[in-house]
């Protein structure tokens, strides 16, 4: 197998489980400093981008859920997880949208506050390494959703794009302030934009699945993917039997 290996030309669930885990690591350590940045430059995107790591690590939980086969698995146990799908990525899809409108209000709080960041050498390095970090898990896991034909995965990797996105506005309006300082306006500017893009596009696959007919509001399907209202029937026999496995929570 050539460079860089099986894992990147053929993928399996078993990659994408530990992908899924070098990317909870990696979320918390960002959102960490994210927040711990923002209390000593108070800039707008660096918060955001803390918030964005914060969604992302859920992001990154449910698709750990959705592949959850540490040691791989048999065709029973990959079909198991391929009924997760439509559910991660349902739930992923409402998490962008969340991470949408806190990434705006965070927008809309800095225009009226009108702060300028204080500590600019801090934002240039935590924007540079994020750039590289986020931007290689994005590439991964838009590679992994093709391959292993994953929606939820793929809409893991857009959670990875927006934080990419976020550093690369960081670094370069972190640039712009820092000869031009009256310029201030672009920080939250930007995080207007991704903001309003993040919460479209997430809510956007909410209302198409809702209009399928997807029960999103009711407990059950989130637990057994099921139709709660549908009734098994009572009178016993393999048929029944076989209702009832249906209903297994997944």
């Amino acid at each position: 197998m050539t460079f860089p290996g099986r894992w990147w030309h053929k993928p399996e669930a078993q990659d994408a489980f530990w992908l899924s885990w070098i990317s909870l690591v990696c979320t918390t350590i960002a959102a960490i400093g994210g927040l711990v940045g923002f209390s000593k430059t108070e800039s707008t995107l660096i918060l955001a981008f803390g918030l964005e790591n914060v969604v992302d690590f859920i992001s990154s939980a449910v698709v750990l859920w959705r592949f959850y086969c540490p040691h791989g698995g048999n065709e029973a146990k990959m079909a198991e997880l391929e009924k997760r799908e439509e559910r991660a990525s349902l739930a992923i899809s409402i998490v962008i949208g969340i991470l949408g409108l806190f990434v705006f209000s965070v927008g809309i709080a800095d225009m009226l506050e009108r702060d300028k960041d204080t500590d600019l050498s801090l934002l240039f390095i935590i924007s540079f390494i994020s750039i590289i970090v986020f931007g290689s898990f994005t590439i991964i896991k838009f590679k992994y959703a093709n391959d292993l034909d994953s929606p939820s995965l793929h809409k893991d990797g857009v959670c990875s794009l927006i934080g990419t996105c976020l550093s690369a506005s960081l670094l370069f309006t972190t640039a712009i302030v820092d000869s031009a300082p009256g310029a201030w306006y672009i920080d939250p500017i930007v995080s207007l934009i991704i903001g309003v893009s993040a919460t479209v596009y997430g809510f956007r696959v909410v209302i198409k699945m809702m209009q399928d007919g997807v029960p999103i509001f009711n407990p059950g399907w989130w637990y057994t993917k099921k139709d709660p209202n549908q009734e098994l029937p009572e009178w016993g026999g393999e048929a029944a039997g076989e209702n009832a496995d249906d209903h297994e929570v997944i």
